[in-house]
């Protein structure tokens, strides 16, 4: 029997691993063996609940054994350092001049160390193997897991979180290979990639900054799709009717739903005043149509900024997302039915606002016209601090160009595009289908299916 461990480290990974079919379809081989490695810290993964739910005859929950340390956070900074000094994306640019806005002394000394690091691709190398010196040291940290399970291969789902960098060094001190999901369109110009044997991402952008930047074959890509959006073809016949919906979570039946999806209040802190100026829009007749606005909170969210927005109690209705809410998503965990409530949400909407976020993703796989944010309140702010910024980063530019999206600059034109999509839905749907063609690679319900499947004709090769 074949054992993979699988690295669960936040919701999003819950949403996109264990409520798709990759799960479904490994779970249902007789002749693997899964383990799910999950962080010891989250009230969500220490619930007893979610072990009960996902474990079996062949699953297992375990603890992702450590973090790094301070010694090799450093040499990870530093081969990241170079790393984007060969590769100086304008995502890294922008983060820079932020940087430099908020804590200069930093910035300083970023840029001695850029300067002293330079743009040598050896380096990395040497970093690499120095941090891999040093780490047998504390690889028996690891030993238990390894040898207790003796695993044929890593699947590492998300590489951004620090608990899977010292799985992944155990992996290669074991001689473990290892398999890297992208979770997330924005990550790889986030941070470096560990090297992995083979890497599974969502669309060709992703697939063409892994042959540049990282210098990866093609043959050891799989580009699979995004494995939630399987939900939004697969579960079409448990849709609710737009009137039951809007029943559910409080709407007016006899109005025009206009749905607004927040960001992490340190990304981007003065929503409260967008939605208000969207609520005082309705009040006061400047949204032609008769409105309702639907407020869905990210999971890293802080909720007590709204509260002014009560007020508005006969326009506005609010939506938690998920089981645990904390402010942080490594404490969000959609259920099924949370899955289905979403999907349901985006379906039965007539306009979805965000700032840049992946929901302008999901609201494009319905035909959803979407609002994006490009300001920031009652108030202007610099560039390294407004929502503007965001439609610059590597991973949004495409987005921006795509004419699938009204991208608001003002209060004006927020009103105006809302005003623009709800007089007529169909506008700019030949711009989100090309969002969905290149963001989403295809939309067949079958992702999940082409992740699962790579993972065991991996193994499977390795007899």
């Amino acid at each position: 029997m074949k054992t993979v461990i699988i690295t669960i480290t936040h919701g999003g990974i819950v949403r996109n691993m264990l409520r798709s079919d990759v799960f479904k379809i490994l779970k249902s081989n007789k002749n693997l063996r899964i383990i799910l490695a999950v962080l010891p810290l989250t009230e969500v993964f220490k619930n007893k609940s979610f072990a009960a739910e996902f474990e079996g005859k062949n699953v297992v929950v375990e603890n992702l054994p450590f973090k790094l340390n301070i010694v090799e956070r450093v040499l990870r900074k530093m081969a990241e350092v170079v790393f984007f000094n060969i590769n100086y994306v304008e995502t890294d640019k922008i983060r820079e001049m932020m940087l430099k806005k908020k804590k200069y002394s930093r910035y300083l000394l970023l840029k001695l160390v850029k300067k002293i690091l330079g743009k040598d691709r050896n380096l990395i190398g040497a970093l690499e193997r120095l941090d891999m010196f040093l780490f047998k040291y504390k690889c028996k940290r690891y030993k238990d897991l390894f040898e207790k399970y003796n695993p044929s291969l890593i699947f590492s789902t998300d590489f951004l979180c620090p608990y899977e960098w010292g799985l992944i060094k155990a992996a290669k001190r074991y001689k473990v290979p290892i398999i890297s999901m992208i979770a997330n369109w924005d990550h790889l110009t986030k941070g470096r990639l560990p090297k992995s044997d083979k890497v599974i991402v969502w669309n060709d952008f992703q697939k063409r900054q892994l042959i540049e930047y990282y210098d990866y074959n093609p043959s050891d890509i799989l580009v699979s799709g995004i494995p939630h959006l399987d939900y939004f073809v697969r579960e079409k016949d448990k849709f609710l009717s737009k009137k039951e919906f809007l029943k559910s979570i409080g709407a007016p039946t006899d109005k025009k739903l206009i749905t607004y999806t927040t960001a992490p209040v340190t990304g981007s802190p003065f929503e409260q005043d967008i939605i208000e100026i969207i609520c005082k829009a309705i009040k006061n007749g400047e949204i032609t149509h008769p409105s309702h606005l639907h407020v869905r909170f990210h999971p890293a969210d802080y909720f007590n900024r709204y509260e002014k927005l009560k007020k508005f109690e006969n326009i506005i209705t609010f939506e938690k997302p998920g089981k645990s809410v904390s402010g942080t998503r490594y404490e969000w965990c959609p259920s099924e039915e949370d899955m289905l409530h979403y999907v349901n949400l985006l379906s039965c909407s007539d306009v979805l606002i965000n700032v840049a976020s992946t929901v302008t993703i999901d609201a494009a796989a319905f035909d959803t016209p979407i609002v994006n944010i490009a300001f920031d309140g009652y108030e202007k702010r610099e560039f390294v601090e407004s929502n503007a910024r965001y439609f610059h980063y590597t991973h949004y530019s495409n987005i921006a160009k795509s004419k699938g999206v009204k991208i608001a600059k003002n209060a004006d034109e927020l009103i105006k595009f809302i005003n623009m999509y709800l007089n007529d839905p169909g506008l700019d749907s030949k711009g989100r289908k090309r969002i969905l063609k290149e963001q989403c690679y295809k939309l067949d319900g079958r992702a999940g299916e082409r992740v699962a499947n790579y993972i065991l004709d991996f193994l499977k090769s390795g007899e």
